[in-house]
């Protein structure tokens, strides 16, 4: 079981809070990314040098995508580089330069979200994401790294055929999904369509065929503590019993999004409060008051590590059945890899993307005792 967090360009507050947190929580395993765009923006290679740093003890689980918009079809984010090799070369770049820090690297994130990659206005076959991702795969593997397909939402296994016929599979190590139960579609908002919605084990039975042994993983499932109708916060019970499932859902890894709210300041992906889920899907809010779930997750990873088992409280919030977690694949465990020495290519092209080394981080900090949490009670 492990977490995911997202961090800001330069959040350093955000990521020493989360560190904190993790400590505190017994987190052993984080999912968290490298903006290709931000990477190129004044002080960039800086933020994720020292980013890169002080995230290293916890196994991180990389995940690269956001296109820079000089080099997009459309100027976008969420667009397909013009020229698909560039993403490789970033991942070359990403892996020379901060390869001793991490193991595993993801390739994009919800690649069937329109809003993560414009398929339907640049990419309706997805046959340039298949391409710009077998190439991305090829060199982190030929560089030794464990290569993970972006978790896909929905769970669809007509899209992950689709992939795998276009040959984007062939260096690729893992299969990962997402999914949000119980954060039904309201309106032009949907994360699970409740007519889908049949367990975890319907979910990976679907994709299991065609991940051809190759393990799966849940890298971003969470429940948020929002509730649309009425408009206000819930008690946190039907998070905490949502995290209890997950964990115990048939994949080989599972990571539980979030640890910290989001800034309530700040926009999500689909706008400023366009939807409120996205605010409230930390284990602590972001004025620093744990949830319920926040223990729950400390009871689960300390069981782990125990090879313990938490159940659910008694009375607590019911969504459906849960299931023993999977035993891990040993189908591409041996897998032989090479190291490459071949250069990167990309560029920056414009003002916008260029590094320009003049911004600094602090140092990382000694491993300390985290900072206590603010009050638990509402």
């Amino acid at each position: 079981m492990g977490v995911c967090q997202w961090f800001h360009f330069g959040d350093v507050e955000g990521v020493e809070r989360a560190v904190s947190h993790m400590r505190r929580l017994g987190v052993k395993r984080l999912r968290t990314g490298i903006s290709w765009a931000d990477y190129h923006r004044p002080g960039g290679a800086a933020w994720y040098e020292w980013q890169t740093r002080r995230l290293a003890e916890f196994q991180p689980l990389v995940s690269i995508w956001h296109t820079p918009p000089s080099i997009a079809e459309g100027g976008l984010c969420g667009g397909p580089p013009t020229r698909l090799r560039d993403y490789a070369d970033f991942v070359w770049g990403v892996i020379d330069r901060w390869g001793d820090r991490f193991a595993e690297l993801e390739l994009w994130n919800e690649p069937n979200n329109r809003l993560k990659w414009a398929f339907d206005r640049f990419d309706p076959n997805w046959r340039k994401f298949a391409d710009m991702v077998g190439m991305a795969a090829r060199t982190a593997h030929m560089m030794g790294k464990t290569t993970v397909l972006g978790g896909m939402t929905p769970i669809d296994p007509h899209w992950l055929r689709l992939i795998r016929d276009a040959g984007a599979l062939e260096d690729v190590d893992v299969i990962a999904v997402h999914g949000f139960p119980g954060m039904w579609g309201h309106g032009d908002i949907c994360w699970e369509w409740r007519r889908d919605w049949h367990g975890w084990r319907s979910k990976a039975d679907l994709i299991r065929p065609l991940a051809e042994g190759r393990p799966i993983w849940l890298t971003e499932t969470g429940s948020a503590t929002w509730d649309l109708c009425p408009g206000r916060p819930t008690d946190g019970s039907e998070q905490a019993t949502r995290l209890l499932q997950a964990a115990r859902a048939p994949f080989n890894r599972v990571y539980w999004y979030s640890i910290i709210d989001l800034d309530p300041a700040r926009d999500a992906i689909e706008g400023f409060h366009t939807d409120e889920y996205e605010y409230h899907l930390g284990l602590v809010t972001h004025g620093g008051r744990a949830k319920p779930a926040y223990d729950t997750m400390r009871r689960l990873l300390n069981a782990e590590a125990t090879k313990g088992r938490v159940e659910e409280p008694a009375g607590q919030y019911k969504a459906g059945p849960s299931w023993p977690a999977s035993s891990p694949t040993k189908q591409n465990a041996g897998r032989a890899k090479q190291v490459s020495h071949r250069s990167p290519t990309y560029t920056a092209s414009s003002a916008h993307d260029a590094f320009d080394g003049s911004n600094t981080f602090p140092a990382a900090r000694p491993q300390t005792d985290p900072t206590p949490l603010a009050a638990t009670t509402a």
